[in-house]
């Protein structure tokens, strides 16, 4: 009889230890669900599913973590998710422009405009100065959709951001190794980053059902900072660089 025990005791144990963010598989799942919900949605030229693809799935995912206060991997997770994403959408768009600017609204025009923007200096389509209005609404989307909906409308708002960035660089890496550099805008990079940390910390309140600030800043202060700053420094940088970051390195 103790010797048939012993196997039932040690695999209910082995079952209650394990951790599903620490199976490999789950991140292959992550990586796969990444992929496909960029690059299906963006090469039928969806530009309203595309984001709502993204956002449900990634939203899932990252529920998983977050509930159970592992942030470090959460910020792993949506660093993943956010390279692939960029990755296929930059490349898309090279490569595929006529295809990849249909999944994003306005796509024509905006592409128009940012070549109007590197070759004459024109306004930056999208930026601080020509809509602040969208600009503010998508900072407080962000913010505070996070909060209110355990991550679900800032992670839209995020995806909307970065498709539309990676697009943009896209666009202009079509025209040379400088325009790459080019739309590479150190000004976005930033507020993505920022928006990456605020949603990770800002869904956690729903997620975990504790609304304690004093909860969050004595376990994520670093956090918090360093997704101000960067949220700062982008609005700032979008304000007073553009121009010389055109100067520098358009075609």
């Amino acid at each position: 009889m103790r010797n048939t025990g012993h196997p039932t005791s040690n695999g209910a144990s082995t079952s209650r230890r394990y951790d599903l963010v620490k199976d490999p598989v789950f991140y292959i799942t992550f990586a796969f669900f990444a992929l496909l919900t960029t690059a299906l949605p963006a090469a039928l030229g969806q530009p309203n599913f595309l984001p709502i693809a993204q956002t449900v799935a990634l939203t899932l995912f990252l529920a998983i973590p977050l509930r159970r206060g592992k942030t470090g991997t959460g910020i792993m997770m949506l660093s993943l998710w956010l390279s692939l994403q960029f990755m296929v959408m930059l490349v898309g768009s090279a490569l595929l422009p006529v295809v990849f600017q249909r999944a994003i609204h306005d796509g024509f025009d905006f592409h128009r405009a940012l070549l109007e923007w590197s070759a004459t200096g024109s306004s930056l389509p999208g930026s601080l100065h020509e809509n602040a209005g969208p600009r503010v609404v998508e900072l407080f989307g962000v913010l505070l959709g996070s909060l209110v909906s355990a991550g679900l409308i800032g992670i839209w708002f995020l995806m909307r951001t970065l498709n539309q960035f990676a697009f943009a660089a896209g666009r202009l890496a079509a025209e040379g190794p400088s325009g790459l550099i080019l739309g590479l805008m150190p000004w976005r990079i930033a507020m993505i980053a920022g928006y990456a940390g605020s949603v990770a910390l800002l869904a956690q309140p729903l997620l975990r059902n504790t609304w304690s600030p004093f909860f969050y800043l004595a376990r994520h202060r670093r956090l918090a900072a360093v997704s101000i700053l960067l949220l700062a420094a982008g609005l700032v940088t979008e304000l007073a660089l553009p121009g010389l970051w055109r100067v520098l390195w358009a075609p």
